[in-house]
């Protein structure tokens, strides 16, 4: 009886809540820089993005070349007032796809990492020991140990413990790295990310490697987290790093050679999906809330709006400015990638449309779960989204659900769904939970390059040690 009330209620109410709460506006497939062809498929540079199913599979992860270079170029295209030029180091975590990370190295992008892992990938693709940065809170010894005798560019230390690791390193090596302390301002993470700045823990850990004898105090590194979306929030942070230089420079007399800002810039497409948002959506079957881009700080605004802070602050006191470090990560790659799914079998329910179940979920795009991503009917863009579906994975779990409000054409099965930016996260995030990971094609202008075939079973148990059935055991299981 109960839940039939509820049932009556999310009926009676549903519309109106959902008519109250649109969800915005519908973006043109050309923000992503594609097109629609006379098909109605879903296209990038003349090659539609549903067709790549029929060699490579579904679902599957799909590049866009030419949006990578359109933000590479962006991000290392501002001159500060006083021509300082922006370093730009692209974060592995993100996306470590090598086909990706070397695409982007071409362009003159350098290689941040967190882990052993990701500093032997950096340097395996050829990327300079002077073009990589290392980060993180959790480094091993023996990754402080190829870190230092690698003579990287610059190692940041997470905690003060930390401090004395690196110097005990670089005793044994007969080293002197340059070495930089993560902070953490008074906006963003903290926790387990860097040294309070305002608590004084910051420049206590400072002082600590300055005063080691065997490290070069180099940089202070913040990192804010989060997505940032404004000029303000951005100058924010960046004002608290130059008030911390200040106080290094007049009670240590040290001059910082590099400021690294980390990352953490928005895709404007994407945002964080609050849980009275993901509730309303649940219940009613309401829209999330779409952002709006045009609302947000670009890349080139994000770059130079901190550029021309740092270079006026030295200015002002005649003072060489540093070199300006920056970290990208999903604004970098984030909206440069499209996961392509498709439709396996359709729920009807009532109210109707009811279920569409996929062959990607939450072991693909875990990101969806917390974040808006637009999604496209990349088999049907001519048709009218008047069909409201809640959209399900593979995985025989009930948290499997991408959207539980996707409006879209009537579907049919074996349609194709572009689950929008895709490129950050998507991949390091994903699972062979009951499901081979799919492969990963880059397109290229006409070209599609394969960057990663798609996983086969034998890739899942390959580190397991698996007995060849007996006889005897064959019977046994009989």
């Amino acid at each position: 009886m109960l839940r039939m009330a509820r049932r009556q209620i999310k009926q009676l109410l549903g519309p109106a809540i959902r008519q109250y709460r649109s969800g915005g506006h519908e973006l043109s497939p050309a923000h992503w820089g594609l097109t629609v062809t006379a098909l109605g498929h879903l296209a990038c540079d003349s090659v539609s993005l549903a067709s790549l199913r029929e060699k490579w599979g579904s679902p599957l992860h799909v590049v866009l070349a030419r949006r990578l270079r359109e933000n590479a170029s962006e991000f290392l295209a501002v001159n500060g007032l006083g021509r300082t030029r922006a370093e730009i180091f692209y974060s592995y975590k993100s996306n470590p796809v090598p086909g990706v990370l070397q695409l982007l190295h071409g362009l003159g992008i350098g290689a941040e990492v967190i882990s052993e892992y990701e500093l032997w990938l950096a340097l395996k693709l050829g990327v300079p020991a002077n073009r990589i940065v290392f980060n993180g809170p959790a480094k091993s010894t023996t990754a402080i140990h190829n870190a230092v005798a690698q003579d990287i560019l610059l190692l940041n230390v997470n905690h003060r413990e930390e401090i004395d690791v690196v110097a005990m390193v670089a005793r044994a090596l007969g080293k002197r790295p340059r070495v930089g302390v993560r902070v953490a301002a008074s906006s963003g993470w903290s926790g387990q990310f860097g040294l309070s700045i305002g608590q004084g823990e910051a420049f206590a850990a400072i002082k600590q490697v300055h005063e080691s004898g065997v490290l070069e105090l180099t940089a202070i590194h913040c990192h804010v987290g989060g997505m940032l979306r404004s000029a303000q929030q951005v100058l924010g942070y960046v004002g608290e790093v130059l008030a911390l230089a200040d106080r290094v420079r007049n009670e240590l007399g040290v001059e910082l050679a590099i400021l690294d800002f980390g990352g953490s810039l928005a895709t404007p497409t994407v945002a964080g999906i609050s849980e009275f948002d993901r509730r309303l959506s649940m219940a009613f079957q309401v829209p999330i809330p779409a952002p709006v881009p045009d609302a947000m700080i670009s890349i080139r605004e994000y770059v130079q709006c901190a550029v021309e802070k740092v270079e006026a602050h030295y200015a002002a006191t005649a003072r060489r400015c540093p070199r300006i470090f920056f970290e990208p990560g999903r604004a970098m790659t984030g909206n440069t990638q499209i996961l392509i799914t498709s439709v396996l079998s359709l729920n009807a329910q009532d109210p109707k449309p009811g279920w569409a179940i996929l062959d990607a979920g939450i072991n693909l795009a875990e990101s969806a779960r917390s974040e808006f991503h637009h999604i496209l009917p990349a088999s049907r863009m001519q048709g009218e989204r008047t069909l409201r579906y809640r959209l399900a994975g593979p995985i025989c779990s009930p948290g499997d659900v991408l959207s539980w409000s996707a409006l879209l054409p009537e579907l049919a099965i074996g349609d194709a769904l572009a689950i929008m930016d895709a490129g950050a996260y998507f991949v390091p995030f994903s699972t062979s939970f009951s499901f081979p990971r799919p492969a990963i094609v880059m397109v290229d202008g006409s070209d599609v390059h394969l960057l990663r075939r798609a996983e086969i079973f034998e890739d899942i148990i390959a580190l397991d040690r698996v007995e060849q059935p007996t006889n005897e055991k064959c019977q046994a299981l009989q």
